[in-house]
């Protein structure tokens, strides 16, 4: 990088940006696209406009972008044609986003995160990605896999039970039959922890999730609540979103799921819900194909465009109505999984003395409806190979190597025969024809926002 430097972004990245160059590089402007704030300064340098930006670059300036919109900002800077720029990324410096050419598959030198489907991935000198940087700096900051953790969990609960003690429940807990989620379940019953344990049936579980939620519920005994979806009306949303052609096609489940919990919470007035969301095993989370779970104009969009049945008997959660639920409850979001030192074998382990759990096959795997979402929707429609981001959060939480990683990827994504089976489900679940399904993954593919009107 050059000596002088513009950082585009006033914000908390420019702010971190500016901390990290300050020492070794002259900050001469800020720059922001808020009109609010040109004209003023921040640490005493001026906030300057895009349109004077120009006035100032020279062959001894550079510009970071320092702003969660480095995409959007980047192709203003391309239109500007300014195409010597970089990203600053939580303090850390990162070239711009490159190209590909070629085919050329370009992959974290430390985890193995690459650019095949990903427009948000991008590498510093060493060939170390944004996602890893990110979350190994977050290491100390959500993650405490030690003895400040123990004495962080030790309060968390104290303050859980103290505050739940003159209701039913001390907590609520969603349970998938998944590793995360019934983890939780037995270290809650392990810390004697008073649970309303929730659970959503979509008409998906697969026959081991199903098990292994029987076997914890039996062994806790916790009082338990299940709703079970309209299969009909949700598997009508459901095809709707794969023929809109949208990556995310989970985004139904999600909200389905969410809008349950924050009903159960309000009724039963639970203010804290323990997350299974974890550090361990998903610090690093692929953001390219995303979409909001809490958009519910867009879900009802794409239903209107692709639906054939009415959705009236489906219960969706907006960010406002999540909002004003949580504020009316007081409820906070805990995330006790962090302030452990939690391992996916040892976790398997526990489980399985406690209350003879069954392994599924993989992250996210415990439902067939998620498994032919990761195991072949992305990879098929969109290129994306969801197992880059999950044994890179393993490799960032030290419990794989990065060869070791590679070997994994080396492998088939899935069983042939299995797969057979698993879209077998799906096809009759979702009431799907051989050839309506065909027609579908042969579609073009779209972006969710491109359903926003």
């Amino acid at each position: 990088m050059r000596r002088k430097l513009i950082l585009f972004g006033a914000g908390d990245y420019g702010v971190a940006s500016y901390n990290a160059l300050k020492n070794n590089h002259e900050i001469i402007f800020f720059c922001d696209n808020k009109k609010a704030i040109q004209g003023k300064t921040l640490f005493g340098i001026p906030i300057i406009s895009p349109e004077d930006m120009n006035k100032y670059i020279d062959s001894d300036t550079d510009i970071i972008i320092s702003s969660s919109s480095y995409l959007e900002i980047g192709k203003q800077l391309d239109d500007m044609n300014i195409n010597n720029y970089f990203i600053g990324y939580d303090g850390t410096v990162f070239n711009k986003p490159e190209e590909r050419k070629n085919n050329r598959i370009r992959r974290c030198t430390r985890c193995v995160m690459d650019n095949t489907s990903d427009n948000t991935i991008f590498f510093d000198e060493n060939g170390h990605c944004n996602y890893c940087t990110s979350a190994i700096n977050n290491i100390g900051r959500v993650y405490f896999p030690n003895v400040e953790g123990k004495k962080l969990l030790e309060k968390m609960l104290d303050k859980v039970k103290d505050e739940g003690k003159d209701k039913k429940y001390d907590c609520i807990m969603g349970l998938s039959g998944g590793l995360d989620s019934s983890y939780l379940v037995y270290l809650g019953y392990k810390w004697g922890l008073r649970i309303l344990v929730v659970h959503v049936d979509d008409g998906f579980d697969s026959d081991i999730s199903k098990a292994n939620i029987e076997r914890l519920i039996e062994k806790t005994r916790y009082d338990y609540e299940s709703i079970y979806l309209d299969n009909e009306q949700y598997a009508d949303l459901v095809v709707s979103y794969m023929k809109a052609g949208v990556p995310n096609i989970a985004v139904p489940q999600d909200n389905c799921d969410l809008a349950f919990i924050y009903d159960v919470m309000y009724k039963y007035q639970i203010k804290y819900f323990l997350s299974g969301d974890n550090f361990a095993l998903e610090c690093i989370l692929q953001k390219g194909n995303s979409y909001s779970n809490l958009d519910v104009d867009n879900i009802r969009n794409i239903h209107r465009r692709f639906g054939t049945k009415p959705i009236d008997k489906l219960r969706f959660i907006s960010s406002d109505q999540k909002r004003q639920i949580k504020e009316e409850v007081g409820i906070e979001i805990l995330k006790p999984l962090d302030l452990i030192d939690y391992n996916k074998d040892r976790a398997y382990e526990e489980l399985k003395k406690f209350c003879d759990y069954e392994y599924y096959g993989g992250k996210h795997l415990e439902n067939t409806l998620t498994e032919f979402i990761q195991l072949y929707w992305f990879p098929k429609k969109f290129n994306v190979d969801k197992r880059t981001s999950h044994l890179s959060s393993l490799i960032v939480s030290g419990q794989l190597t990065r060869e070791g990683a590679l070997e994994e990827l080396e492998k088939p994504l899935y069983d042939e025969k299995e797969m057979k089976r698993c879209i077998g489900i799906v096809k009759k679940g979702l009431h799907l024809s051989d050839d309506e399904f065909e027609v579908i993954m042969n579609g073009n593919t779209h972006r969710h926002e491109d359903y926003n009107t």
